[in-house]
């Protein structure tokens, strides 16, 4: 998924970004488990996936011992081939299935092996119990089908030149330490790996980089914050605990071109290493397994972020020369029985210089959208009951709010400024009103007095007249 947003923003700036309100969905549609006799066979998994970003799918395995193939060429199917149980226990095994963020599970419960204890299937006479069916004379038990000769068992993936695993000696490490902001009692750390991919605090062309969002034990020094040793893994469910690599915030891979684009993909697969200052990261991106290993001296920055959000200082009357305008209607987005409609504005050269706007807005019960968009919409503040939550009500804009304190991703109304792709200023829309009128001739006009959340209060006006696509 291309990110159009410089990394540089993330590392140096901080900068709010708006979210796509494009809901992506991974569902099972056939069941969670698959229960199957000790002979094995070939299994089918169905699953429904809702994506602007391609059709694509990863499915592993948490033990390729069990399940020892796995075929998601067939859109909306996953072919899964389980092998025979030689032996008089039950085995188990976990498909993991997702996509960018979605995930889901499929256990795998096969039973015991009616037969006699030692008397595997397929063993030639004279064979010892638990020799693998078709070892080779001389190989010792438990060797893996396949090894070459003097291959250990357990090698890395990678020792064989086809195999696609990838070693990456990261020398720099990048991060943020936002104490217990995120949950309470844990201590919330940011980091980025890389090989020589940053140089002056900016990116370099042609790089790569491991981006972490980790939750551990709260840091003793937060003025000299270090990531606590320990085993750190994937969360697939969002449960938050200690010791956990997030999927969500900014967790991925990310990728800065010739160009200068940045471009990510969520692993599939990724778990984390802290002793001292050494920290070691195995990670599943697309096809290629990667081994990221660290080892220096490091600190984290203890990272403050300030109850507002406007990084302006002064009144700022909102320029869209350089935009396209669409309009959209999301239908009872927020769950609140009113209809959502989002006005967007983005740069015509890609978020490069310019202005990124959105007006997050509802008009009434219609939520099919039947009442149009014109009208008068004031601020709608935040509940009394909920001071997270938008007061949301007929007639009114949602103002420009984070997801989570330490986030750099915002819903609601809100304004980016760019300069040579570098979002140099932002600020949620926050209070006043705007009014959209339709002008008869396709076009429409969008007045705005609106401020800022900044203490005092900036003036951010508009007056703009085109066409909505």
């Amino acid at each position: 998924m291309k990110k159009i947003l410089h990394v540089a923003i993330l590392v140096i700036l901080s900068l709010t970004i708006a979210c796509n309100k494009v809901t992506p969905k991974l569902e099972l549609t056939s069941k969670n488990v698959i229960n199957v006799p000790y002979e094995g066979g070939d299994y089918t998994i169905t699953y429904e996936l809702v994506s602007e970003n391609g059709g694509k799918i990863k499915a592993i395995t948490n033990n390729d011992e069990v399940v020892t193939s796995i075929d998601t060429k067939t859109e909306g199917k996953i072919r899964i081939h389980v092998s025979e149980n030689t032996t008089t226990q039950s085995r188990e095994a976990t498909i993991i299935v997702s996509h960018d963020n979605l995930c889901f599970y499929v256990d795998v419960k096969q039973a015991e092996n009616i037969n006699e204890p030692g008397d595997n299937p397929g063993d030639d006479p004279g064979d010892d119990p638990g020799d693998d069916p078709g070892d080779e004379p001389g190989d010792e038990p438990g060797d893996d089908p396949g090894d070459d000769p003097g291959d250990e068992p357990g090698d890395n993936p990678g020792d064989d030149p086809n195999d696609n695993y990838f070693y990456v000696n990261a020398n720099q490490l990048v991060g943020f330490y936002y104490g217990e902001r995120l949950i309470n009692g844990l201590g919330h750390y940011w980091i980025i790996l890389s090989e020589d991919g940053f140089s002056n605090g900016a990116t370099v062309p042609n790089s790569e980089y491991f981006r972490l969002d980790l939750l551990g034990p709260m840091s003793e020094d937060e003025d000299n914050a270090r990531i606590p040793d320990g085993h750190y893994t994937y969360d697939f469910t969002q449960n938050f605990y200690e010791y956990l690599i997030l999927n969500i915030g900014n967790t991925d891979y990310l990728y800065v071109d010739n160009a200068g684009e940045a471009w990510s993909s969520y692993y599939s697969f990724a778990e984390l290493d802290v002793e001292g200052n050494r920290i070691e990261l195995n990670a599943i991106v697309g096809d290629k397994e990667y081994r990221v290993v660290f080892d220096g001296n490091y600190s984290l920055t203890n990272n403050v972020i300030p109850e507002n959000i406007s990084t302006f200082v002064s009144d700022h009357e909102i320029n869209l020369d350089n935009c396209t305008g669409t309009v959209s209607c999301f239908n009872d987005y927020w769950d609140c029985g009113y209809c959502n409609w989002q006005i967007e504005f983005v740069c015509n050269d890609g978020l490069k210089n310019g202005t990124y706007l959105v007006l997050d807005f509802l008009t009434d019960a219609n939520i099919n959208g039947s009442s149009g968009f014109e009208g008068t919409y004031r601020a709608s503040g935040f509940s009394a009951e909920d001071p997270t939550k938008p007061a949301f009500g007929p007639n009114v804009f949602v103002p420009g709010m984070r997801i989570s304190d330490d986030g750099v991703h915002m819903l609601g109304s809100l304004l980016v400024e760019y300069v040579d792709g570098i979002g140099v200023d932002q600020a949620p829309i926050f209070g006043g009103e705007f009014t959209i009128t339709a002008n008869g001739d396709g076009t429409h006009t969008i007045v705005m007095e609106a401020t800022d959340d900044a203490e005092p209060t900036n003036k951010i006006t508009l007056n703009w007249t085109g066409t909505l696509k």
